[in-house]
């Protein structure tokens, strides 16, 4: 079996107390069944405490929160189940979160999502562009106690953030021999996207630019039929024009429509709403391409804006596979962009309140977006509805607010 995961993946390890936003609380965690009745079967005065603190309903266990907090998270932002019995007792969502899993077959995809403060660590630790890794076992026995291990994992959000094991962990072991064509071409497409929003001799604005461009080809990317435009092609879409730069009130209403839209959806509590608010009130600031080439000018001295860059491709390592099973190509490469362009513009919002952006600050807002968007299937779904419903606003938004990374502010070799 083959996997391919981010090259500092292995790097992973829990920092427990350390963490500043402990996934141990916020999140109802489901408990798989075979670790949850040996749980319930542990002797002492600790298996009491564990039967005390599990809930049931038909077909799940789950550890019954206490002011929001799993009940075995202690004092010290410690777990006690791992302190009494061992990590190999505890169940399989905490022992494997933040990491994710694809599946394809002998192919197998792994990663660490960006709700993890570590995680998001990792990522931003090497400005290089981001690479990739792949290992080749025949251990079946690994392989099958990789697969057992992972079947209820998956840390996901809805409107109290729980767990579901539909959301997270994708399997495509039972792909037909004849559709690995496909598989191998999605690859192929993801690299040459990766290699677009890698290409640091132009600025990410004009990246996501070119990536947008190629959306009215999606249907037929995956059919072989249509390779990925080159940057001086001369096609585009119709009522975009690539160089065209946006009014002050065209921005304003592109910022608006993303923040709105955003700031509209399920949230874990009345933080996220807030902020979309406050960038709603200080929208004016935030479309000012001055007041964000001050920032860009920050980033560039402090030889950070590869974090955007990043994210990008981070994003797209994660959800472009989710093309073989939905076909929702430009949902895919427009979620990625979009999330861009917001956290851009709540990066401004940071630095214009503290005139300065830190990478704390970074991995803050990164994970607050993580939680609240990606680890809300209410939310992705609600993303890929306005990606058919409202695709024209959607697109130009995104492509409008790409203009706040103007080439003559943003562009270096170093980008």
């Amino acid at each position: 079996m083959k996997y391919h995961k981010p090259s500092f993946f292995d790097q992973f390890k829990c920092i427990g107390s350390a963490c500043t936003d402990t996934c141990c609380a916020g999140w109802e965690i489901e408990v798989d069944e075979t670790t949850a009745q040996g749980y319930l079967a542990e002797k002492g005065a600790f298996g009491d405490r564990l039967r005390r603190e599990i809930g049931s309903e038909p077909g799940e266990y789950f550890f019954k929160l206490k002011n929001n907090r799993c009940p075995f998270l202690n004092k010290e932002n410690l777990c006690d189940i791992f302190i009494n019995l061992g990590e190999d007792r505890l169940c399989d969502i905490c022992r494997e979160h933040p990491r994710f899993y694809n599946w394809f077959g002998d192919y197998t995809e792994v990663g660490l999502g960006l709700c993890c403060e570590e995680a998001e660590r990792l990522l931003f630790s090497n400005s290089k562009p981001l690479t990739f890794v792949e290992e080749v076992t025949q251990d079946e026995e690994l392989v099958e106690e990789m697969w057992n291990d992972t079947e209820d994992v998956c840390p996901t959000a809805d409107e109290e953030q729980d767990y579901s094991d539909e959301d997270e962990y994708t399997d495509a072991s039972d792909l037909l021999d004849d559709e690995s064509e496909e598989c191998e071409q999605m690859l192929e497409e993801r690299k040459a996207i990766f290699s677009i929003l890698q290409n640091r001799k132009k600025n990410i604005g004009a990246r996501l630019k070119r990536l947008l461009l190629q959306l009215p080809y999606a249907d037929e990317m995956l059919l072989l039929t249509v390779p990925i435009l080159e940057w001086d092609d001369p096609e585009s879409i119709p009522k975009l024009d690539y160089n065209a730069k946006p009014s002050a009130n065209t921005l304003k209403s592109s910022a608006l429509f993303l923040i709105r839209f955003f700031g509209g959806m399920e949230s874990l509590d009345e933080t996220w709403p807030s902020m979309m608010k406050e960038l709603e009130q200080n929208i004016d600031s935030l479309i000012d391409v001055d007041k964000a080439a001050e920032f860009i000018q920050f980033m560039k001295g402090e030889n950070r804006l590869y974090e955007y860059e990043h994210i990008a491709v981070y994003l797209v390592y994660r959800y472009y596979p989710e093309i073989l099973f939905d076909g929702q190509i430009e949902a895919k490469i427009l979620f990625a962009a979009a999330s861009i362009c917001l956290l851009f513009l709540m990066d401004l919002q940071c630095f214009q309140k503290n005139t300065a952006y830190t990478q704390q600050d970074r991995i803050e807002l990164v994970r607050r977006f993580s939680k609240e968007i990606e680890y809300c299937p209410e939310n992705m779904e609600r993303f890929e509805k306005c990606c058919t419903e409202q695709y024209e606003d959607l697109l130009n938004s995104i492509f409008n607010l790409c203009h706040l990374f103007a080439d003559k502010h943003f562009a270096s070799p170093h980008s």
